[in-house]
C-alpha cells in the first residue's frame, strides 16, 4: 500500500490542528510497546502473580502495572479526542454543504414567481390580448413558452434533488424604501390575479416607508407572500396588501380570502417542505414560507399568523426601522 503523505492532507491537518498520522502513531506505540514491555517483565522476572506482588519486587510490578494502565488511558484519550475532532470537521463540512444546497433550493424557488408573470404575460400574447400576431411574433411566443417549460422542469428537478435543511445569510445594511418594493411585487402578480378573478389591493398608509435592511431579500419577502395568497385564494377573493409604520418598527400584511388556518396547520407553515395536506393539488415545494422566516429573522423582525377559520389568512411581519447597530 502506498505510504501516507501528511502533506496531502494539508488542509485537513490545518483544520484539525493536530496531524492525525502522528496521533495514531503515538496511539500505536502506547498501545503495543507498554503492554509487551509488561508482558516480559512478568514472564522474565517472576513466574507467580502472587510472588510477584508480594515479593521483593512488588512495588516495581504494581509501578509497571499501573504505568500500563495509564498508557491505555492516555492512548484512548487520545484516540477519543480525534475522533470528536474528525466529526466535528465534518460536522462543519455537512453545514457547509447544506448552506450551499439551501442557497441553490432558494434561487430556484424564488425564480418560478418571476417566471411565472412572464409566463402569464406570453400566454396573453399569444391568446390576442394585444391584437392578432403575425406569423414571427407568434413563433417566437410559443418559442418563449417552450423555454419557460424548460425552465420549470429544470428548477423542479433541482428542489427535488437536494431537500437539505438550513439557510443562513448575510444581510446588506441599506436605506430602502419598503412602499416601493411592495408597489412593485403586488404590480407583477397583478396580471396574475385578474385571470384568476382576485381582487388585489395595496393600501399603504403612508407615501413613503422607509427601513434600513437588504432590499433583495425584503423583495423575496413581498414577493413570496403576495404570491402564496395569488395561489391559496379561491376564484373570485380579495387580497389585501398594506403597510404602515410608527417611530421604530414597519409593519407589512398580507390579508386573503378563503378557508382561513388552523392553529395546527399554522404551525406548520414555517417548517421546509411542511406542505399542508389540504392544499397538495397545488404545486409549490413548501419552501417559500420557511424563506420568509428566515429573512424576517435576519432581520430582527417578527412574523405571525392569522385570520378566522373559513374566511381569510392574515401574514403580519414587523421590521425595525433600524438595524445599522445590529451585528451579524
Amino acid at each position: 500500500m502506498k505510504n501516507e503523505n501528511p502533506a496531502d492532507y494539508k488542509i485537513v491537518v490545518s483544520e484539525l490542528g493536530s496531524n492525525p498520522f502522528q496521533v495514531l502513531d503515538t496511539v500505536f506505540v502506547l498501545m503495543t510497546v507498554i503492554p509487551l514491555l509488561a508482558l516480559f517483565y512478568l514472564i522474565n522476572k517472576e513466574r507467580l502473580l502472587q510472588q510477584l506482588f508480594l515479593g521483593n519486587n512488588g512495588s516495581v510490578a504494581a509501578i509497571a502495572v499501573f504505568i500500563s494502565l495509564l498508557g491505555f488511558l492516555y492512548a484512548y484519550i487520545l484516540m477519543r479526542n480525534l475522533v470528536a475532532r474528525l466529526l466535528k470537521y465534518a460536522q462543519e463540512r455537512k453545514l457547509a454543504d447544506c448552506e450551499r444546497t439551501d442557497v441553490m433550493l432558494a434561487v430556484s424557488h424564488d425564480l418560478k414567481n418571476p417566471l411565472t408573470v412572464i409566463k402569464m404575460s406570453m400566454e396573453n400574447l399569444k391568446d390576442g390580448i394585444g391584437g392578432a400576431l403575425s406569423s414571427a411574433h407568434a413563433t417566437a411566443v410559443k418559442m418563449c413558452l417552450s423555454n419557460i417549460e424548460r425552465l420549470f422542469k429544470f428548477i423542479e428537478e433541482i428542489t427535488s434533488s437536494s431537500k437539505n435543511d438550513f439557510l443562513r445569510m448575510f444581510i446588506k445594511r441599506e436605506l430602502i424604501d419598503l412602499g416601493g418594493i411592495v408597489k412593485q411585487e403586488v404590480d407583477d402578480f397583478m396580471l396574475m390575479a385578474e385571470k384568476a378573478s382576485l381582487n388585489l389591493r395595496y393600501q399603504p398608509l403612508g407615501d413613503s416607508v422607509s427601513l434600513w435592511g437588504d432590499k433583495d431579500k425584503l423583495s423575496r419577502v413581498a414577493m413570496n407572500l403576495i404570491s402564496n395568497a395569488v395561489k391559496y385564494t379561491p376564484q373570485g377573493g380579495a387580497i389585501d396588501v398594506g403597510l404602515s409604520s410608527d417611530q421604530n418598527t414597519v409593519t407589512f400584511v398580507v390579508t386573503n380570502t378563503g378557508p382561513g388556518l388552523s392553529p395546527n396547520e399554522r404551525e406548520q407553515l414555517f417548517k421546509k417542505y411542511g406542505r399542508l395536506s389540504k392544499h397538495s393539488e397545488i404545486e409549490g415545494s413548501g419552501l417559500g414560507l420557511s424563506i420568509v422566516k428566515d429573512i424576517v429573522d435576519l432581520h430582527d423582525g417578527h412574523i405571525a399568523v392569522a385570520g378566522e377559520l373559513g374566511k381569510n389568512t392574515e401574514f403580519r411581519v414587523t421590521f425595525p426601522k433600524d438595524l445599522r447597530g445590529k451585528a451579524r
